[in-house]
């Protein structure tokens, strides 16, 4: 089974994964109709994940809960989901952020 890119906010900005398959984490600041806005690791722009009826993003979890999103990474920051986990309130960003380089440091690994 292929790995899957785990993203954040720099590498969504650079585009490099545009058209695969990725995971996302981030904190959910924003629900805009059909589509909802997550701040993923790092600093840059927010993901945009198209909502495609998820109950789990709700206004109550907005600037409080993060999630995993498994989806396409599209044109425009925009993620088509196949599979999102609600990650709660308390998640370590930081922590989350570290690791996060480290498989990109050590590729062979993860």
């Amino acid at each position: 089974m292929p790995s899957t890119a785990r993203i954040g906010a720099a590498q969504l900005q650079t585009g490099q994964f545009q058209g695969q398959t990725v995971r996302a984490v981030g904190k959910l600041v924003n629900i805009d109709g059909n589509f909802v806005h997550l701040q993923l690791a790092g600093e840059g722009p927010v993901a945009i994940v198209d909502l495609n009826s998820s109950a789990l993003f709700t206004h109550e979890a907005v600037n409080k809960d993060y999630f995993e999103v498994i989806g396409a990474l599209q044109a425009e920051n925009v993620i088509s989901p196949m599979a999102t986990v609600h990650l709660g309130e308390k998640f370590d960003m930081d922590l989350y952020t570290e690791m996060m380089g480290l498989t990109y440091q050590f590729d062979e690994v993860f």
